[in-house]
């Protein structure tokens, strides 16, 4: 045996007494269960110390001076002073700090971990509470079909050969393994260049749409601030809730996980390796025309490797992508739209607003009036705001849940929403049609 457990008194004294007694080390190590180097280590305890060498006590360093202990007092002395007269620095700073310290030269100072547990200990009220990481968020769930769900996302930054600036759109269905639709913007501005615009998304997406001639369950993207509401607003966004007029749900990846949908990441580089060429990168109309021709390539020809492809082609190995989940024409989507699911699912949302100087509130980046004399008397500075999807009206009420006034919806139509001319519309439930299409998009 080469290593025991720690010995209690009682198998310590027992060691001593049986050696005294004339018993060999081996017999009482297997007595007690421990190695013969540990029983000789106790019975010479017990024969330079006698009994009063045996009682426990404490391992390791003792603490009796503190964590900085082994140091010169100075150090701690300094190093307190150095956190009390700055708060926000950190340990590593005030280690900085005292390696710059005359007086310390030549000294052995402690680490920033050493330091850090004697601040701890010595000034916490100059330590800054350690903030409660929230959990992660649930990774979204896996599609099982496809056109179940589409993955939506951008290439940006790419400089053609005429001095202008792109973004690439990009839609894939990580089922099928299908290139969606893949759409080149100019982004070009005065400075730099922009980000895609919300019309411009909902534009690849009907694209996307016609050819495929099907509404998908889901689409998925980034956090970007032209698909979602503002950065610290939970408001909807414009692309969301013609998504959702439409019926179909959409979903944000979490935070800073773009390996929440991987397959979208890694068809940029498929798009890469079959696009980018000389010719290609000429300007807008040549890489749109590329675009346009490798992607009809990879689905009909390439031996993808994606999802289960196993070298086909993903209309071969998927051929089911020819059939829509929900048929889709452009000439059907005001009979497919329903406003009264956007107003249903704002109606879910309750929203906490500030009261600006002019007593209005922003929804949706619309102002609406509340009235001065109505703020004043109540003395309110926030307020919330519910959507009454029946009356289409936003209800606003104090903290207390008492209703203060009605506002008419702005922004909130079914023109705006989709930039069709709704002639004639008549609000009636959403047309949901599964006809078979038996036609490899072109």
């Amino acid at each position: 045996m080469s290593s025991c457990s720690p010995l209690s008194q009682a198998q310590k004294e027992r060691i001593y007494r049986g050696k005294l007694a004339g018993r060999t080390l081996a017999e009482l190590a297997g007595e007690v269960g421990c190695s013969i180097h540990c029983a000789r280590k106790w019975w010479r305890v017990g024969r330079d110390q006698g009994l009063a060498g045996l009682q426990q006590s404490r391992r390791g360093r003792q603490q009796s001076g503190g964590v900085l202990s082994r140091f010169a007092p100075r150090v701690a002395e300094i190093a307190e002073a150095l956190k009390r007269g700055h708060p926000g620095w950190g340990a590593k700073r005030v280690r900085i700090a005292l390696q710059q310290e005359a007086e310390l030269h030549g000294l052995p100072l402690p680490g920033p971990s050493r330091l850090a547990a004697f601040f701890k200990a010595r000034c916490p009220d100059c330590v800054a509470a350690r903030k409660a990481r929230k959990p992660p968020a649930p990774a979204l769930p896996l599609a099982a079909a496809a056109h179940e769900v589409w993955q939506l996302d951008s290439q940006e930054g790419i400089r053609l050969a005429n001095g202008t600036i792109a973004t690439i759109c990009n839609i894939r269905d990580p089922v099928g393994a299908a290139m969606i639709a893949s759409r080149a913007f100019s982004v070009q501005t005065e400075r730099h260049w922009r980000k895609l615009e919300w019309t411009e998304v909902r534009e690849v997406l009907r694209h996307g749409f016609t050819e495929w001639h099907t509404l998908p369950n889901e689409v998925r993207t980034d956090n970007e601030l032209g698909l979602a509401g503002g950065p610290n607003d939970p408001f909807p966004g414009k692309l969301t809730l013609w998504l959702v007029g439409l019926g179909v749900a959409h979903r944000f990846i979490r935070p800073g996980c773009p390996t929440d949908q991987p397959q979208i990441e890694r068809n940029h580089r498929t798009l890469n390796g079959l696009v980018f060429s000389a010719e290609a990168l000429a300007d807008q109309e040549h890489l749109q025309q590329t675009l346009d021709r490798e992607r009809q390539v990879y689905n009909t020809a390439y031996p993808a490797q994606a999802s289960d492809c196993a070298g086909r082609p993903p209309l071969t190995a998927h051929p089911e992508l020819l059939e829509p989940r929900r048929y889709y024409e452009p000439r059907l989507e005001l009979a497919l739209f329903n406003l009264q699911r956007v107003y249903d699912y704002l109606a879910s949302f309750t929203f906490k607003r500030t009261v600006n100087a002019s007593a209005q509130v922003s929804l949706g980046r619309m102002l609406y009036s509340l009235g001065k004399p109505l703020i004043r008397e109540k003395a309110l500075t926030t307020v919330l705001a519910r959507l009454d999807p029946h009356h289409a009206e936003w209800v606003f009420y104090t903290e207390a849940e008492e209703e203060l006034v009605r506002r008419p919806l702005k922004e909130l139509d079914v023109q705006t929403l989709t930039d069709l001319e709704p002639t004639n519309f008549q609000d009636t439930p959403a047309v949901q049609l599964s006809l078979p299409f038996l036609v490899a998009p072109s």
